[in-house]
């Protein structure tokens, strides 16, 4: 499995051992990648590249091939799993031939084994809201008449899909789940499998339709048609406008100039196959998000240096502190982030304060970690997790209190869970 001697956090030690049982596809085609040493891009404490790493367009083809991912172009990164290094590998011209470039914050433990493993690529799933963006949304001064708007279009869709081939086609290929299931069913009706009613794929449309209403109901899961839901990733070529203190305080108004950039490009809803570059105002962040300042709002542009990456929210590598770490603490290791560049949902405040995510000082043993030490972390966090009880008191708290998650009883439960994690 490696070397995990130099690991005295029991907790970490755990995390380590868990990594190399993760579900992954061994690239069998491809003898051992050339490995190339990076440096990690830091300032101010906050580490603007953790997690993310190169590899050369030739190498992309070899796993598209080997994966038989039925795509035209190769997709624009990979998580993966390589020895004891893990994260995302972006397709970069600065690597050649076989090369994959790496970097500190990937590798994790040592390990003899080189082989490339690969757990999923880059490819594009659409947005959506669930009831802790909804309230922080609210807070942040979007009408509630938005969101009601928005169920009432979605609910009358999903019936009126029912008995209509050409709506219920155009609705699955647009809201593609993680499984991108919905487009295998999309094609199985434009083969006319609905046309003759048959029992399967009528099942199958139900299924599918039971299945949206109940998130739905449950979790508000709201379709964002103006979204989309990507893995991140870091613009190696220092063209974006990174993140700046405002000059204003938390609440006034913000100037688009100091907001940061980001590069999004996403298939045409008209022609999926033909890609679109995002510009404008957008809302990026990350779930779970629970705190005001957790949903960041920027400004895409267009790049030339980065068009040949799709299906990915590219961050700036610049700037006071890095955009992925003020969604939720989130980073850059195969992270999903959600990026909307709907008018409607585009909050009156643009500078919400940050949370700051930083975790406490872990317990460091000053005894090699055993089987024994495992069990009982294991035991006790068992009995200990209490973060969904959080999650549930912070949503009736902010939904309870006239200043909602701006509230500091709000607040003191984000800076428990923080500390838990």
């Amino acid at each position: 499995m490696g070397n995990f001697s130099h690991i005295n956090v029991v907790a970490r030690y755990a995390a380590r051992l868990g990594q190399c049982f993760s579900t992954t596809r061994a690239i069998n085609g491809l003898s051992a990648p050339t490995l190339v040493k990076l440096e990690d891009v830091e300032k101010n404490g906050y580490c603007f590249t953790d997690g993310v790493g190169k590899l050369s367009p030739f190498l992309a083809q070899i796993i598209t091939a080997d994966l038989g991912l039925r795509v035209n172009t190769a997709p624009s990164a990979f998580q993966f799993r390589l020895g004891g290094c893990k994260g995302i590998l972006v397709v970069s011209p600065d690597a050649k031939d076989k090369e994959v470039h790496i970097r500190p914050s990937q590798e994790k433990f040592k390990s003899i084994y080189n082989g490339l493993e690969i757990i999923r690529w880059s490819r594009f799933s659409t947005a959506s809201l669930n009831r802790q963006t909804i309230t922080i949304l609210s807070s942040l001064g979007v009408s509630d008449e938005v969101f009601l708007r928005m169920i009432t279009e979605q609910l009358e869709s999903y019936q009126d899909a029912m008995s209509d081939n050409g709506l219920a086609q155009s609705l699955l290929v647009k809201y593609i789940d993680d499984n991108q299931m919905t487009i295998n069913i999309a094609t199985m009706i434009n083969n006319g499998f609905m046309t003759s009613r048959e029992p399967f794929v009528l099942s199958l449309l139900h299924l599918w339709r039971a299945w949206s209403i109940k998130l739905l109901k449950e979790k508000a899961k709201i379709i964002v048609e103006g979204g989309a839901f990507l893995l991140g990733c870091v613009d190696e070529t220092d063209t974006l406008r990174g993140y700046i203190s405002p000059t204003v305080s938390p609440g006034e108004e913000c100037k688009e100039e100091e907001l940061p950039q980001i590069f999004v490009q996403v298939p045409s809803k008209e022609d999926p196959s033909r890609y679109n570059v995002i510009e404008g105002i957008c809302l990026v962040g990350r779930n779970p998000s629970l705190h005001p300042g957790d949903l960041r709002v920027v400004k895409a542009v267009n790049v030339d240096a980065l068009h040949h990456l799709r299906d990915l929210v590219v961050f700036p590598r610049t700037g006071e502190r890095d955009v992925p770490s003020m969604c939720s603490g989130g980073d850059l290791d195969g992270d999903d982030f959600f990026v909307i560049w709907d008018k409607e949902l585009q909050p009156p405040e643009w500078n919400a304060e940050p949370m700051n995510y930083a975790p406490p000082s872990p317990i460091i043993q000053n005894k090699p970690v055993a089987v024994t030490d495992l069990m009982k972390f294991f035991v006790r966090f068992m009995k200990n997790d209490s973060l969904p009880t959080i999650a549930h008191t912070h949503l009736g708290q902010s939904d309870r209190l006239d200043r909602s998650v701006k509230d500091l009883k709000c607040k003191l439960f984000l800076t428990n869970s923080t500390k838990l994690r």
